[in-house]
């Protein structure tokens, strides 16, 4: 078992000398903190845990020694930024520059707290390791319970989602029922409708809630940088390689590993996830050892990955292996019902994450969020609404407070103006792509948003269709 911070552990802090002498004493000053006090090593394992992680987490300090620091991962948009580096901690670079973020309690609660993390250096110098400390916030954060904002509990919640539409409604039935299963799931929606939310739901819900939840981005890394990330490697597999690394896929030994943007990711690293599923053991780089794992799969994509199928960008056998019980997340503007809801629980989420306040949204800044299609999603409203709640310094939110998109999504007679329609839906074929363009003068930004695809994806198809040239230059990128 690994040992609690000491004086002469390689991963202890370089302390000044405070006439304690002992690890002992040491260990007394750390349970004596208010704030939570824990060390990690390389592998991102808990290598120190004081009594105030134990009471603010719900994690003993038997529990966490060993343990992926991941056991304390927050919800997806306001939770903890973890780099690529085995310190996956991105506040360790930084050197003590302190976030307001959540962490997720033993018991699946979402706490709202202020972390600080440093790297920690060995004799010669080189990282070993962090130390990190959080702080609950609000008069009741330091016993392990959050203060709810105003109004959290009629919005119908769920791992930081809300809702009360009944698509919403339909959702989280349907992440109840598969997270007692061991199936692997397709979250499937556009960026920003909350899919790493919904896969931390379906882990906290399942009975391997206990084992570690583990995130990997497919698209911010390439093929190389991707295979190490999800396999591990060996030491000297390749150059930078000086020492053995365990994968994604160890580290989510028992637990559940969330593969985001998998669409994204390369011909040659399919053929190797595929093997990983029907074998159920991994390869590290340069190594030819099989290690037997027990991972839960989940996978998001805002792709239409039937599309790459039949494009031969996408594996089909890979496909039909991940794609077991697909689960399509309801962009926001079908569910126009939640808006308001969601609007008051991220504007009290503010003031209690960072001291932004706002006295609200006025009827008529309200509508403009109505009648706006938000193609970001929740995402783009709670960045709309932070913008606006720095504009309205405290006050009344009003439409000139608002990004200036939403502004010209209002205007026009009765105050209700034209907007961009929603994504169609269907197969992206040349009339479909054709006719969008003709409806907005062959403006590609705005037909790409019209068709639900990436611009780059419509550029190829007009590539291919000998149209990449056609109609007249937009403007404005």
């Amino acid at each position: 078992m690994p040992p609690r911070l000491t004086l002469s552990s390689p991963v202890a802090p370089r302390l000044p000398y405070l006439g304690l002498g002992s690890e002992e004493a040491l260990r007394t000053l750390s349970d004596a903190l208010l704030d939570a006090v824990f060390t990690i090593d390389l592998a991102g394992k808990v290598t120190s845990w004081n009594r105030a992680a134990e009471r603010i987490t719900g994690w003993s300090l038997a529990e966490a020694l060993g343990r992926d620091c991941s056991i304390l991962a927050g919800d997806a948009v306001h939770g903890c930024a973890c780099g690529i580096g085995p310190i996956r901690c991105g506040l360790v670079e930084q050197g003590r520059t302190a976030k307001t973020c959540t962490m997720r309690t033993r018991d699946g609660r979402l706490l709202l707290i202020v972390k600080n993390a440093v790297p920690l250096a060995g004799p010669d110098g080189e990282v070993v390791g962090a130390l990190e400390s959080f702080t609950a916030m609000g008069e009741e954060g330091l016993d392990g319970r959050r203060p709810r904002p105003p109004g959290a509990e009629a919005t119908g919640e769920l791992c930081g989602m809300i809702g009360r539409s009944p698509p919403m409604q339909e959702l989280f039935a349907t992440i109840g029922r598969v997270a007692q299963s061991n199936a692997t799931v397709m979250l499937l929606g556009e960026s920003g409708t909350g899919k790493e939310c919904v896969a931390s739901a379906i882990h906290l819900g399942s009975r391997r809630a206990e084992g570690p939840f583990v995130r990997v981005s497919c698209s911010s890394l390439n093929e190389n940088l991707l295979e190490s990330e999800l396999f591990g490697h060996v030491k000297g597999a390749f150059t930078g390689a000086v020492r053995d690394r365990r994968g994604r896929f160890q580290e989510a030994d028992h637990g559940t590993l969330l593969l985001d943007e998998i669409g994204d990711v390369s011909p040659a690293v399919q053929v190797k996830l595929l093997r990983v599923i029907e074998q159920r053991e991994v390869e590290r780089v340069g190594d030819s050892v099989p290690v037997r794992v027990d991972v839960r799969l989940i996978c998001a994509t805002h792709r239409d990955l039937k599309a790459l199928v039949q494009e031969g960008r996408f594996r089909a056998d890979l496909y039909f292996r991940l794609a077991v019980f697909p689960i399509r997340l309801p962009p926001l503007r079908e569910r126009p019902g939640d808006l308001p809801h969601i609007a008051e629980a991220h504007l009290a989420r503010l003031v209690w994450g960072g001291g932004v306040r706002a006295a609200g949204l006025s009827p008529a800044a309200l509508e403009a969020l109505h009648a706006y299609h938000w193609p970001g999603n929740v995402r783009e409203l709670q960045n709309a609404l932070e913008f606006a709640a720095l504009r309205a310094e405290g006050g009344l939110i009003e439409v000139v407070h608002l990004p200036e998109d939403l502004h010209a999504a209002r205007s026009g007679p009765g105050g209700r103006g034209e907007q961009a329609p929603a994504p169609a839906r269907g197969p992206l074929d040349r009339d479909r792509v054709v006719a969008a363009l003709d409806a907005c003068g062959w403006n590609r930004a705005e037909a790409s948003r019209r068709l639900g695809v990436s611009r780059v994806t419509l550029w190829k198809r007009l590539k291919a269709w000998g149209l990449a040239s056609a109609g007249r230059e937009e403007t404005g990128g």
